[in-house]
């Protein structure tokens, strides 16, 4: 986390992230979660690197993915993805 809060538009709450007070990324039971769009999930959940993520409705949330412990060497990369999705998500 320590590597976005470096950035002025990036903002912490809680244990979460966020960009122009949109949230890219938590903490959610000691799992990291992305927000990436849609289709990405689906890439990221059928290729192993990425979990279905359901905050626990019973739901699994659409644009939301956790990335597994096993492969937290590219936390900070979909960190970074997740953070120009949804700054370029707030832009529309």
């Amino acid at each position: 986390m320590e590597h976005f809060l470096k950035m002025k538009d990036v903002k912490k709450q809680g244990n979460s992230l966020k960009v122009h007070k949109k949230m890219f990324t938590m903490l959610s039971k000691e799992k990291f979660v992305f927000k990436v769009p849609e289709e990405r999930v689906k890439d990221l959940v059928n290729s192993g690197d990425g979990l279905p993520y359901d905050p626990g409705t019973g739901k699994q949330m659409k644009e939301w993915v956790i990335i597994p412990l096993e492969i937290h060497e590219k936390w900070i990369d979909y960190a970074q993805e997740a953070k120009e999705f949804v700054t370029t998500k707030s832009k529309k």
